[in-house]
């Protein structure tokens, strides 16, 4: 197996996907609807809100089109034949790893370009969002992606893990936040929850606004991820 031919394989797959441009498509709308609000609605909006509504599915659906890239490989149940050596997992891990980050580019890009639009279409500044969009969105796919990736070498059901992986986008957060309001942990509890990246990654993505802890503790999980999916892909029965 070579790892550069898996990628560019795993690349063309993703630009020649319906769901690809699909998915894009449907993280913008919402951008340019709140856009259009702001022109000409007076709505009490600003450039958060849109990078907001962008990530109310960007998050998500780069997060389910990066899973793809190797759930279509569990779901056609051909990763017996890619796995016949370890070194392969290796390789294979590490492709679709690049792959994710490829994904979280493609994402990040298209938000940068809804920002520079809106920056037009509005007359306003948002220019230290451009490179912010795209680093963060990287750095979220490649977390989520991981985290999937590492389910995925002992818990091989596909709908379920894309089913999980929404709900810990969407719904998880503001269940711990819930609760966090209600008073249910002591403080020392909150200050660790506060600084989980399941927990304020899917907050903050929209605003972009991650402090450089939050960013350290990010890069920390994925490398941990990373390796923690390789000990784990190298151990399992394919």
């Amino acid at each position: 197996m070579i790892t550069s031919k898996l990628v560019w394989f795993d690349i063309k797959k993703l630009h020649v996907s319906w769901f690809t441009y699909l998915s894009l498509l449907l993280s913008v709308v919402p951008a340019y609807g709140i856009a259009y609000a702001i022109k000409n609605l007076n709505g009490p909006f600003n450039i958060y809100h849109i990078t907001s509504f962008y990530a109310l599915l960007g998050s998500i659906l780069c997060v389910i089109l990066s899973m793809r890239l190797f759930t279509d490989d569990i779901h056609n149940e051909i990763l017996t034949l890619l796995f016949n050596k370890k070194e392969n997992r290796k390789k294979y891990l590490f492709a679709k790893f690049i792959g994710a980050i490829y994904v979280g580019f493609l994402f990040g890009i298209t938000c940068t370009l809804v920002i520079i639009s809106s920056e037009q279409y509005l007359k306003i500044n948002a220019d230290n969002l451009y490179l912010k969009s795209i680093i963060n969105y990287i750095l979220f796919t490649s977390f989520y992606v991981l985290l999937f990736f590492y389910f995925s070498t002992f818990y091989r059901k596909v709908t379920v893990l894309f089913v999980i992986a929404v709900l810990s986008i969407s719904f998880l957060p503001n269940l711990i936040m819930t609760a966090i309001d209600s008073k249910m942990f002591p403080d020392i509890v909150v200050n660790i929850i506060e600084y989980t990246p399941l927990y304020f990654l899917p907050i903050k993505i929209g605003s972009h606004n991650f402090s450089s802890m939050e960013y350290i503790i990010t890069l920390l999980s994925i490398v941990f991820l990373f390796f923690i999916s390789t000990y784990s892909i190298l151990r399992q029965d394919y």
